[in-house]
């Protein structure tokens, strides 16, 4: 065979050598791509008939929390009355409140111890004079409470709407008849129940400044020393609320009120001022401020309510006395943070709560804080700016 051939069988059993080497080299890559990047795994084999496969839920997406319209977070116990965290102790927060009968006429000023009051109710009296009901639910914190004054009996009916033990100093002859009628009220009278010199006190300075009928007071420390003496049962179950409070109170959308005057006679004429710094309505009557000399401190509340109630003067009363019917329903305005509402209060009985409502028919929602409360007849002029 010519070298030229030999030469050229050579070189073709090289290409076929190279090639082969290739082909295998190829496959040996393939072999080792499958096996570390995963080839088709083997199935897992399927599960006994008997055996139970849980299949896990997906997780839900959490809810955003429920909006009340209150960002209120309490911190300690809520006093029903205010729907504030004012320190109030459970012992407190279970019992029932106590309502007094305060002096307001004139020459009974100045009062003590009344801007303590968590709720604080002015009618009638008798000769177009106001007298106040003071409501504690804590009354431990009172440092002086006076001038304590005789019962007329809606104010009772006021009390027994927040299931208070009610407190007085004598009483008219109507009043002294609803107390011995009712045989579920609780209450505590300073000249029949021979509580003077205990639970209430006659002050001399008063006494000389105000005469004798003005002077009666009484403190904290004497009303936890009385109430126990009762014997009777002062829990309160549920701790019932006095309004529905809430942040987003009912005067939000509410007419600008800045400046409240109700009229109960022509001398007698209360106006509150709407201050913008503290969030509250001053009181001024007399053409004064209204003080509580105690507490050297101006009368000022977040919550304000006029109330209209059906009122008529007792027949043949030398006294004047008055009667205010405080059951059914009647019309009024709510005032808080410089705006009103027009709305309505109802009242099912003499021992049931007292509630009140917008003009759509809702609930009333009110403000954390105390409330004052005028109850003036239903023709009083009431002059809202």
């Amino acid at each position: 065979m010519s070298r030229h051939l030999v030469q050229k069988k050579r070189r073709t059993d090289r290409r076929i050598l190279f090639a082969a080497i290739g082909l295998a080299v190829l496959a040996l890559a393939a072999v080792l791509l499958l096996t570390t990047c995963g080839g088709p795994e083997e199935e897992p084999p399927p599960p006994d008939e008997d055996e139970q496969v849980l299949v896990p839920d997906p997780t839900p997406a959490p809810l955003p929390p429920e909006d009340d319209g209150d960002d209120f977070v309490p911190v300690g116990n809520v006093n029903p009355l205010t729907g504030l965290c004012d320190g109030i102790g459970d012992d407190m927060l279970g019992r029932r409140p106590v309502a007094f009968m305060v002096s307001n006429s004139y020459d009974s000023l100045p009062q003590w111890g009344i801007s303590q009051a968590d709720i604080i109710y002015e009618m009638l009296a008798e000769g177009r004079i106001t007298r106040l009901l003071a409501i504690f639910q804590d009354p431990s914190k009172i440092d002086a409470l006076a001038s304590i004054r005789s019962a007329r009996p809606y104010f009772i009916d006021i009390a027994q709407s927040y299931g208070a033990v009610y407190m007085h100093f004598g009483g008219s002859v109507p009043a002294y008849n609803a107390i011995a009628a009712r045989s579920d009220l609780i209450s505590i009278d300073g000249i029949k129940g021979n509580w003077e010199g205990t639970l209430f006190l006659r002050d001399p300075g008063r006494r000389k400044s105000l005469g004798r009928e003005h002077s009666v007071y009484t403190d904290g420390e004497k009303i936890e020393e009385a109430l126990p003496k009762l014997k009777a049962d002062l829990s309160l179950e549920g701790s019932p609320s006095a309004f529905q409070f809430g942040s987003e109170h009912s005067t939000v959308n509410g007419t600008p009120a800045v400046k409240i005057t109700v009229t109960y006679s022509e001398r007698n004429k209360p106006w509150y001022e709407y201050d913008a710094e503290s969030g509250e309505y001053l009181r001024f009557q007399f053409g004064d401020p209204h003080m509580d000399a105690w507490q050297d401190k101006q009368v000022s509340v977040k919550n304000l309510f006029v109330l209209r109630m059906p009122t008529r003067d007792v027949p043949d009363s030398s006294l004047k006395l008055v009667e205010i019917t405080t059951t059914g329903q009647g019309s009024g305005y709510y005032f808080c943070d410089g705006k009103m509402v027009e709305i309505t209060w109802k009242k099912a009985g003499y021992n049931k709560p007292i509630t009140f409502y917008t003009a759509a028919g809702q609930e009333l929602t009110a403000a954390r804080g105390q409330s004052f409360i005028s109850v003036v007849t239903e023709n009083a002029s009431v002059v809202i700016e």
